[in-house]
């Protein structure tokens, strides 16, 4: 079985103007690269991995090469709590690069395009590498009182917790994959 390290810090960077949130996210993470990505594009599954996401699945194929996947999204910020769809088109690349576009006709945010890669942590073939950089604009207005320094933490947040239920997962994945291979 895979044992962790103590999860590294991930370089998170987050920018909101109070319209559009944009972020940035470099982070090593303590699983073998093929479970971090079979985690990642369970689309059925996203909640495991991404706090803010209620429920998740596949619609289908959207056109060559992309995958229409539905995300029910909840994030509640102190008193104030939001609930809606957003929908994406993810496109995977070669060099394992992925994007995501949102469909704003299915979801509760006007736009937004996301870009991650996963990749082998350098010198360590038992962890991942995480890029992952975007940006979206709801189609609610966030309370004055809340205002942008709060929505910035609070998103830094999430997406450190983002990191460590990847990890979670991918570790979790991998012993199910050990346990099915395993002689019996």
């Amino acid at each position: 079985m895979f044992q962790p390290w103590a999860m590294a810090d991930p370089d998170i960077d987050v920018a909101y103007d109070g319209t559009r949130l944009e972020f940035r996210i470099d982070a090593p993470v303590q699983a073998p690269l093929a479970a971090v990505v079979a985690v990642v594009h369970d689309y059925d599954r996203l909640e495991r991995i991404l706090p803010l996401v209620v429920a998740s699945r596949f619609l289908g194929p959207a056109g060559d090469g992309i995958d229409r996947v539905f995300t029910l999204m909840r994030g509640c910020l102190l008193f104030v709590c939001r609930e809606g769809p957003h929908t994406i088109d993810v496109r995977r690349v070669d060099g394992g690069w992925s994007s995501g576009i949102t469909v704003p006709e299915l979801s509760m945010v006007r736009r937004g395009q996301f870009s991650w890669q996963i990749g082998q942590e350098a010198g360590d073939s038992d962890r991942a590498h995480i890029q992952m950089y975007g940006y979206f604009e709801p189609d609610f207005v966030v309370p004055r009182l809340l205002g942008p320094p709060l929505v910035r933490m609070w998103v830094r947040s999430e997406l450190r917790d983002s990191v460590g239920r990847i990890e979670r997962a991918a570790i979790a994945h991998q012993d199910r994959q050990a346990v099915k291979e395993a002689p019996r």
